[in-house]
């Protein structure tokens, strides 16, 4: 995701992703650049569920601290 520019671009990447779950589906995204309130906005707007930011921590770093990659999750519900 953080390789699509434009705000609507990802926007439009995330809901794409989104739609095509199937009923109970999760989306798992890691990323290193944007902000995960980006996505959370995007996918609240379709009535995501369990939507949730994590921090993948030392391992998943990019050469250092600074470029932390945070592993972001929402769920479609089993009955939309």
């Amino acid at each position: 995701m953080h390789t699509i520019f434009g705000a609507d671009a990802r926007a439009q990447a995330i809901a794409e992703a989104y739609r095509v779950l199937r009923p109970g589906g999760r989306l798992l995204i890691a990323d290193l650049a944007r902000t995960p309130r980006q996505y959370a906005a995007v996918l609240s707007r379709l009535n995501a569920q369990d939507i949730t930011v994590r921090n993948l921590g030392w391992r998943a770093w990019w050469g250092s601290p600074w470029v932390p990659t945070r592993l972001f999750t929402a769920r479609k519900p089993a009955n939309p």
